[in-house]
């Protein structure tokens, strides 16, 4: 692997006293602190637009200016986003005080480096994560490169939009993007050169960057993306989503919604009416009934101003690495059919129960093609798990391929096919490793190179010794994707082609081979008919 072997320019073998490192920014000079196993220095809760509190509250971020000369103590994480879940939810500090970024670079990089950079947009539905989860620090996969993390708001306060009350949602992408600007303005003075930027993401962050990836003015701010788990999906519009955001409007406590009392009302309020939406009775999935925003939550919009056209259709306009993990959807059906989906105990009744909520008059259609008898020999659970790996994430990922290539921009294919041996989540539990199998999230590790003190941050389990080299190989691709715009030469990661399909498999090792998209081909004419369905019902 040729790039994976090239020597970084610039760096040295040691730096200078974590307490002497200060890096001017145009949010004032900030002092950060040093990693404890790495030789790599880290910039906590730079603040990078002004507090998105009251009139900025539902409205675009404004650029964070320092007035002052003080000196910002970045050794101290940022409090996450007021947050609207416990799957992935942060349980440290929520503020909606909370537009900040980390930044990770070697310990020896100076403004001379120009080291490639690495900017994270985490997941959690849009309703929940931070910059502050251990399991995203940029300690390992900062040693040959420079590792920035966004904080963006979230839920409500990130997407709640209603053309009545001039709310268009998408300030969570808002925010993501003016933290790209700030990564352009500012990175050279930690040792990074901002026309070598790759964005990426993961789950609700992947379907969050594939959106940014589709907009005309990405192209100046970054030169490549990375997708995991959530590229190529559907937008529903703003008008679509009135349904569902009025409703949430109703339950709070306005006498009269208007957009004052939106802006009074407290947080703790926002999460309560949240929490209090419909449970729909089953698992969903990335269907034009379930993503029209009338039965999901927190999304970003087709607009008209910021998102002008549906990203799926418009597609990349930066080269990409698109991809998922074989068993994306075990995660959502474990948890959410806990013991019933564990010990076999869901029955055809739930499956049809699934299917019409997910799949409307289209239901029958599926349930003959991915029968529980024929195809899954009697185990609801597995198919459930195929089907929601299949439509909200296999599937939308072919299709960000295919349009790339009609795009002319280059994209590669990936399959994670390797279940992780130590936990990667505090909350996932280690005996529940074998019944997740390569599930959602399951590559999160590999690519920041993180393989020790599992689960972080400071679990007591260690990758194997395949696992550290793949780890190390997976996050170097990530960092060649920035450096040169490609993952890697053409036989170790060949680019995609509908033709040939050529891709990598990650499983005990990286290998170059077909990632198999065969069953898109059905799904593509359930989405398409469902789509269509949904359009004349409105």
């Amino acid at each position: 692997m040729y790039l994976g072997d090239i020597a970084l320019a610039g760096l040295l073998v040691f730096a200078v006293a974590v307490e002497s490192k200060i890096v001017q920014t145009r949010s004032g000079a900030v002092q950060g602190g040093m990693c404890s196993t790495t030789d790599v220095s880290y910039f906590f809760s730079i603040p990078f637009a002004k507090p998105p509190v009251g009139e900025l509250r539902f409205a675009p971020p404004e650029p964070y200016h320092n007035a002052s000369y003080k000196v910002i103590n970045a050794t101290v994480p940022s409090p996450a986003c007021i947050q609207f879940t416990t799957l992935f939810g942060e349980e440290g500090t929520q503020s909606e005080d909370c537009l900040y970024l980390d930044v990770w670079a070697p310990a020896s990089a100076t403004p001379k480096s120009k080291l490639p950079v690495k900017v994270w947009v985490y997941g959690g539905s849009n309703e929940g994560g931070g910059v502050s989860d251990p399991t995203y620090s940029g300690c390992f996969s900062a040693v040959d490169s420079i590792v920035v993390s966004i904080n963006y708001r979230l839920g409500p306060l990130g997407f709640l939009a209603l053309e009545d009350l001039g709310l268009s949602g998408n300030y969570g992408l808002m925010d993501q993007l003016l933290g790209l600007r700030w990564v352009h303005e500012n990175i050279a003075g930690f040792g990074g050169d901002p026309e070598k930027v790759l964005l990426f993401g993961q789950s609700a962050g992947a379907i969050d960057t594939f959106v940014l990836a589709t907009l005309p003015e990405i192209t100046g701010l970054v030169r490549a993306a990375a997708f995991e788990s959530g590229a190529g999906r559907d937008l529903a519009t703003v008008a679509d989503a009135k349904v569902w955001y009025s409703g949430f409007v109703e339950s709070l406590n306005c006498s009269k919604p208007d957009l004052s009392c939106l802006r009074s009302t407290e947080p703790s309020t926002f999460q309560a009416a949240a929490s209090a939406l419909p449970d729909p009775g089953v698992v969903t999935v990335n269907t034009a009934l379930i993503n029209n925003g009338t039965r999901s939550t927190w999304t970003p919009l087709i607009d008209g101003k910021f998102i002008k056209e549906q990203p799926s259709a418009v597609g990349v306009k930066i080269p990409s690495i698109v991809g998922s993990t074989t068993d994306e959807g075990s995660l959502f059906v474990l948890g959410y059919y806990q013991a019933a989906a564990i010990f076999g105990l869901l029955t055809q009744s739930d499956y049809d129960k699934f299917l019409t909520y997910n799949f409307g008059p289209l239901a029958g259609r599926v349930n003959e093609t991915f029968s529980v008898a024929f195809t899954f020999n009697g185990s609801v659970t597995n198919a459930i798990t195929t089907v929601l790996t299949d439509v909200s994430y296999k599937c939308p990922t072919y299709r960000a391929l295919v349009q790339g290539e009609k795009n002319g921009i280059p994209v590669w294919s990936y399959l994670f096919n390797h279940p992780p041996s130590c936990s990667w989540y505090e909350n996932i539990e280690a005996e529940w490793l074998p019944i997740l199998g390569v599930t959602h999230t399951s590559e999160i590790p590999f690519v920041f190179n993180f393989t020790s003190s599992m689960p972080p941050p400071d679990g007591n389990c260690t990758f194997t010794a395949s696992e550290q080299s793949m780890s190390h190989t997976m996050s170097r691709a990530w960092t060649n994707m920035a450096e040169f715009g490609s993952p890697d030469d053409q036989a170790t990661w060949p680019a995609w082609t509908s033709a040939e399909s050529k891709g990598v498999v990650f499983g005990d090792a990286m290998e170059a081979g077909v990632v198999d998209y065969t069953s898109c081909a059905f799904w593509d004419e359930v989405n398409t008919e469902l789509n269509e369905y949904w359009s004349m019902q409105h």
